[in-house]
């Protein structure tokens, strides 16, 4: 079973200055990257997770040029997409949890 999710990036600015006495070096400068999923993308990891199924996680925000095109081809649209072991698409939120509900 894999999930098909895109996470979001964040990047984290700070303003610093090097140089006290000097201005020149000052600046806004990056502090790092936060990584996070969108709600809907966050629900279904949540779901998934509780329920101790498995499944690999594929996001697409940081895969490479080549899965994603894979992705697209296969009929991926949106996210979040659970693709089961026979190949069925289970688009959306709302199908998910009622997919999930069905599983013992």
């Amino acid at each position: 079973m894999q999930l098909y999710v895109k996470s979001q990036k964040t990047d984290v600015v700070a303003y610093t200055m090097p140089n006290r006495d000097h201005y020149c070096g000052a600046g806004y400068r990056s502090q790092g990257v936060l990584g996070s999923y969108g709600p809907e993308d966050e629900e279904a990891l949540t779901i998934l997770t509780s329920k101790s199924t498995n499944f690999s996680l594929v996001d697409l925000s940081s895969c490479s040029l080549g899965n994603k095109l894979t992705a697209r081809m296969s009929g991926i649209k949106r996210t979040p997409t659970l693709v089961l072991n026979d190949g069925t698409k289970i688009e959306g939120i709302n199908k998910i949890k009622e997919h999930m509900e069905t599983l013992p």
